[in-house]
């Protein structure tokens, strides 16, 4: 599975890559062929990012999630960050209409060097956060990086395990939060 992903991804890619660099200048309008291209490359990135994040809907209200989400790092040994009201952030850039969004920066106890130690220093570091918003809907949810189904693209049985860990402990965290 993660082979298909990352051939549709590369596929994609190229097309797309190889497509628009014989094109001279762009034309006003994208012509239909590249219209299907760039409709082609939006699916396999979507893809990607469906492969990549998990986003959920919360058991309880926002307040109570970030909350949640908080106590439970602080619980488990995780530091957690400066939390980010982006809804605030955007505000103040003008975005009047921003939905209640907060970051917060948190991850198990050496979880980057766990992998980066699986890994020779050759994986990047894990974002280590959860963003916890309000939807259109006025659903609270959660998303974060899906780290044990990233493991799963590893193609080195170290790295592939260091990250399943990793993703194990999120998934202990957030299994009561969201449903």
């Amino acid at each position: 599975m993660a082979n298909r992903f990352a051939n549709l991804l590369l596929a994609a890619a190229l097309t797309t890559t190889g497509a628009l660099a014989q094109q001279p200048a762009a034309p006003a309008q994208p012509t239909p062929e590249q219209m299907k291209q760039m409709q082609a490359m939006m699916q396999a990135q979507m893809q990607m990012m469906a492969v990549m994040f998990d986003v959920r809907p919360s058991k309880l209200g926002y307040d109570e999630t970030v909350n949640a989400v908080k106590a439970g790092a602080s619980k488990r040994g995780w530091k957690v960050g400066d939390v980010q009201d982006m809804q605030a952030q955007l505000h103040r850039a003008g975005m009047k209409d921003a939905q209640r969004m907060t970051v917060i920066p948190t991850c198990p106890p050496q979880a980057n060097e766990r992998i980066a130690k699986a890994s020779g220093g050759k994986a990047p570091a894990l974002p280590c956060r959860a963003t916890v918003f309000e939807g259109k809907d006025g659903k609270t949810y959660l998303v974060r990086m899906n780290t044990a189904n990233m493991a799963k693209l590893m193609q080195e049985a170290a790295v592939a395990k260091a990250m399943a860990e990793v993703g194990a402990e999120e998934e202990a965290l957030y299994k009561d939060i969201v449903q």
